[in-house]
């Protein structure tokens, strides 16, 4: 996957999303692959129990396919099995969509302390994103 780092910066690029830390939690990153091209992505970074998703990128011209959603899932599927108890995202531009996956808008004031002091939190996405949480344990 290190070999793909390239990829997934142009494509982080063209969605306006932070490649800060991606090397650093890339074992937690899932690719959509078509063909030999990366044309999607989804990462996990853990915080105890913890986790917060993030670089929820599909390439333009495959946008509306259903890839986004399914690396959600895949990436909530992870994150269950990995008995993390939560699940936090930050988002600009995409809040009806993950509305649509169960996540819901909270403050960041109630996120735990580890998340609060995760690099994205900490101004690696822009104090006017969007929160949203997804309990886990009852899945």
């Amino acid at each position: 996957m290190a070999a793909d780092l390239p990829a997934l910066d142009t494509l982080l690029t063209a969605a306006e999303l932070s490649p800060e830390g991606v090397e650093t939690h890339l074992a937690d990153f899932v690719l959509a692959i078509q063909g030999n091209e990366v044309v999607g992505m989804a990462g996990l970074e853990r915080y105890g129990p913890h986790g917060l998703l993030r670089s929820v990128a599909v390439r333009a011209d495959h946008q509306g396919r259903g890839i986004g959603q399914a690396l959600t899932r895949l990436m909530v599927e992870r994150a269950t099995a990995s008995r993390l108890e939560t699940l936090t995202l930050l988002t600009t531009t995409a809040a009806d969509f993950f509305l649509k996956l169960d996540f819901h808008p909270v403050t960041r004031d109630v996120l735990p302390a580890a998340l609060r002091a995760s690099p994205q939190l900490q101004g690696g996405c822009p104090a006017s994103a969007t929160v949203m949480h997804l309990p886990l344990r009852q899945r």
